[in-house]
């Protein structure tokens, strides 16, 4: 059985026991490190999002809710480095997807991410990934 990786390639379960194989971040992304899925059942489900952030995360939980099982994995990784532009990245994504799952991914406070990270994953926020809520309204011209 064939599967698709996204990031790191965790090793599919043996057997096809497990529609997907996750890598969770511990370094406080949303994202995991690693993601791999039965063509199968990405199939069902429909691929990642075009999102800047939170894309992967948003598929474990709609592999999930589509009732198949997705195994966890803690193989030593590196942690990703929170630099300025992914914490803005991380922001966004988080935002989303308290938007879409707010019990799976609630909005993360200061004491947790840090002070110094916060304001970036705020700024982040305001730039949230996915379509505007309501059509840009045009101006007539004169």
């Amino acid at each position: 059985m064939s599967h698709v990786v996204f990031g790191l390639a965790p090793d599919p379960p043996p057997g096809g026991s497990a529609a997907a194989v996750v890598i969770p971040g511990r370094d406080g992304f949303a994202d995991p490190v690693g993601l791999a899925v039965r063509d199968d059942v990405l199939a069902a489900v429909g691929g990642p999002e075009p999102l800047r952030a939170g894309a992967l995360a948003d598929l474990v939980v709609r592999i999930e809710a589509a009732g198949h099982a997705v195994e966890a994995r803690h193989p030593p990784v590196a942690s990703r480095r929170a630099t300025f532009g992914r914490l803005h990245r991380e922001g966004s994504g988080r935002f989303w997807l308290f938007r879409r799952h707010p019990q799976r991914f609630p909005l993360p406070r200061p004491r947790e991410v840090g002070v110094l990270r916060y304001p970036w994953l705020v700024l982040g926020a305001l730039h949230a990934n996915g379509a505007p809520t309501q059509p840009r309204r045009e101006w007539p011209v004169p």
